[in-house]
C-alpha cells in the first residue's frame, strides 16, 4: 500500500477512533446532555469541534473516564 493510499474498506470489527456525543450513550452509557453539561463546566473529557458537532477521541475519553474512580468501602 502506498504511503498516501487509503484502505478500500475497514474491517467490520474495527473500532472507531472518534465518536459524537450521540454515540456516547451506546458506547459508554453517558447521555449527550450530561456531556454537554460537563463541557460547559469544563469538567468533561477533551473534545474537538467539527462543524456543529463535538467529537471525542476514544482513547482520551477512556483516559478521562478512568482517571478518577470512585472508591467504596466494604463494611
Amino acid at each position: 500500500m502506498d504511503k498516501y493510499e487509503l484502505p478500500g474498506k475497514l474491517s467490520d470489527d474495527s473500532q472507531p477512533i472518534f465518536f459524537r456525543r450521540t454515540d456516547a450513550k451506546k458506547l459508554f452509557g453517558i447521555s449527550p446532555r450530561q456531556l454537554e453539561n460537563l463541557a460547559m463546566e469544563r469538567k468533561g473529557p477533551p473534545f474537538f469541534r467539527v462543524g456543529k458537532f463535538a467529537i471525542y477521541s476514544v482513547s482520551d475519553f477512556i483516559e478521562w473516564l478512568t482517571s478518577n474512580p470512585v472508591r467504596t468501602t466494604n463494611e
